[in-house]
């Protein structure tokens, strides 16, 4: 049996949570995504928030919530998750692409920075990618909201602490391959008590079933309070890994500069000097899952294109177990 790319760190212990949810008389929408939603905003110092079962919905809802028309334009990275250019096509939106830095595929500030100064930009989503964390310096005196998604990033940290402290709305979702999953879902956080009226009052016109159950929500606290220590553990692996790849010709993604800055492990990004397909073709030959790390890219940017063709991931989860590690190191120690 291959080696899994991505993996839920769910323990037996973890499930006596959701088995209690089960046997009482509430299994949907109810108090523990209240918890959860709570215990998130204190870890960011959001205000207040909602916990939604769909990613592209929770993007709609924010998009709602900064009341954006159609035909407004946004700016995003091209290298987001496609669930963005979903949402934007239900919502009327135009997507304005910002070009990525080569080192860590986040957004370039300096492209960001010109393309507001030229006006007309509604507002600006922010996806940290594979735990990545993005330079926000260009939105100082903007002037335009900014909607922050973290899903891959959590536990990462800026200059001004969690990353995503100070967003208009932060994005978090639980879905199985996050670092923290409720084994679906999305939370929205609203960093202040203007946009979390605007968000409460948007959310009024959804039907009870668009919003998180609590059977996810119970298996969500728990991940929300081990993730700590899941998070140690994912860098030790990616020790292990960064120092094996070392051995190859191939790079991973870069990590921050400044100590101020932590970024954290995701998965395991490979940015290739070779033909993807081949080294897919080797990982699967050695018993292990590997997947392009982006799906799509604008044309218009050419140093995200290049990552979408040359970034691979392969797994890195607290449940690989040291031989599954081993293995993996080796592996990528001999890539071709």
């Amino acid at each position: 049996m291959s080696i899994p790319l991505f993996k839920p760190s769910i323990r037996r212990r973890d499930m006596q949570s959701v088995l209690s949810c089960l046997v009482t008389d509430v299994i949907g929408p109810a108090s523990l995504a209240q918890d959860l939603v709570a215990a998130a905003c204190g870890e960011f110092g959001q205000e207040g928030g909602l916990a939604l079962r769909e990613y592209v919905r929770a993007i709609e809802l924010t998009a709602a919530a900064l009341e954006l028309s159609s035909g407004d334009r946004v700016l995003i990275s091209p290298l987001a998750p496609s669930a963005y250019l979903t949402a934007f096509r239900h919502c009327g939106l135009e997507p304005v692409f910002a070009d990525v830095r080569e080192e860590d595929a986040c957004m370039n500030p300096q492209l960001a920075a010109e393309i507001l100064s030229r006006g007309g930009i509604k507002a600006v989503f922010v996806h940290a990618p594979l735990g990545c964390v993005p330079d926000l310096g260009f939105l100082a005196d903007a002037g335009v909201p900014l909607v922050l998604d973290a899903g891959q990033s959590l536990g990462a940290a800026d200059e001004s602490g969690p990353l995503g402290k100070g967003a208009d709305f932060l994005l978090l979702p639980m879905e199985t391959d996050a670092i923290a999953t409720a084994g679906g879902g999305t939370l929205i956080l609203a960093g202040n008590r203007s946009a979390l009226s605007r968000l409460e009052e948007k959310a009024d016109e959804l039907s009870v079933d668009a919003f998180l159950p609590d059977l996810n929500a119970s298996l969500g606290l728990v991940q929300w309070r081990e993730f700590p220590q899941a998070l140690e553990t994912r860098e030790t692996i990616a020790e292990v890994f960064r120092n094996a790849l070392l051995k190859g010709r191939h790079r991973t993604l870069a990590s921050p500069e400044s100590e101020e800055v932590r970024a954290v492990p995701y998965s395991f990004p490979v940015v290739l000097s070779s033909g993807m397909k081949e080294v897919i073709r080797y990982a699967r030959k050695k018993g292990i899952e590997t997947a392009p790390a982006f799906n799509c890219a604008s044309d218009e940017c050419p140093v995200a294109r290049s990552l979408m063709m040359s970034v691979l991931l392969f797994p890195l989860y607290p449940t690989l177990g040291k031989k599954n590690v081993q293995h993996i190191a080796k592996v990528l120690s001999t890539l071709p």
